[in-house]
């Protein structure tokens, strides 16, 4: 306490309390200012930390280019009716491409140039569906479509490679399991004497989310020269193989052999 006493007749105390003062000044403002210019300091990673997990964004398909058909192609905007059938007759299905497909006019088909359908890789026009709703789990389920679609600037075989190769896309799920595909053909086939090419993609242990899901599949693709709105045509048939009431193979080639020039 003398020791302090001293201090305090000769200013000493007085003098230090203010160094500290100074001192502790300057220790908070230099703070303050590292603090600011690294505000995410106290986020900062041990170097024995794990880092933070990563997921790759998924690859983007490249967009395709439209080709329009040649000057002075014939187009149409609609398609014709459907035309009026007697029972237990195929019904014909015409399209806006200058050809048409038939499909049984039984109750288990219905019988469309009017309905879009189709999976997020590929979409076609004048759809026709069978066995729709045959697995309550799944209100949208079907045993198989039947659709077109339509390509420009390409020739009937790499317009049919190309579209049954999204085989393994439309069947892939939502988890990125992808299942086994075998790419058949090609196999030339004649419509109304014009070429005409076809693939067969054989889709195999293909991943179940629900009982509704197949155990194999089958993507059907011909190519054909149109007629009218687009320079090739091509005919898609997907069907569920492996359930009660899938179709048959001969089935199938009754659908694709029944591709034909839209009588007038």
């Amino acid at each position: 306490m003398r020791f302090l006493r001293l201090f305090y007749r000769h200013g000493v105390l007085t003098q230090l309390g203010k160094i500290v003062a100074l001192l502790a000044a300057l220790i908070i403002f230099f703070w303050v200012i590292v603090w600011i210019g690294n505000p995410y300091l106290d986020d900062k990673k041990s170097p024995n930390s794990a880092a933070p997990d990563w997921t790759a964004p998924a690859p983007v398909r490249p967009s395709t280019t439209f080709v329009p058909p040649p000057p002075g192609f014939p187009s149409m905007e609609f398609p014709p009716p459907l035309p009026e059938v007697r029972k237990g007759q195929p019904q014909p299905v015409p399209t806006r491409f200058g050809l048409s497909y038939s499909v049984p006019s039984d109750t288990n088909w219905q019988p469309s140039n009017s309905t879009a359908l189709g999976w997020t890789e590929a979409s076609y026009g004048a759809g026709s569906v069978y066995g729709y709703r045959y697995c309550d789990e799944d209100k949208s389920s079907r045993l198989a479509v039947v659709g077109v679609t339509s390509i420009n600037g390409v020739d009937i075989d790499t317009a049919a490679r190309t579209e049954v190769s999204l085989a393994e896309q439309i069947f892939t799920d939502k988890a990125g399991r992808k299942p086994k595909v075998e790419i058949r053909g090609p196999f030339a086939l004649d419509v109304s004497g014009r070429p005409a090419v076809r693939y067969t993609a054989v889709v195999t242990d293909i991943p179940a989310d629900d009982r509704c899901d197949p155990p194999r599949a089958q993507f059907d693709i011909v190519a054909t020269p149109a007629y009218a709105t687009a320079e090739v045509m091509l005919l898609m048939v997907e069907h569920h193989a492996g359930l009660p009431k899938s179709l048959s193979d001969n089935d199938v080639d009754t659908i694709i052999t029944s591709l034909r020039k839209t009588d007038q």
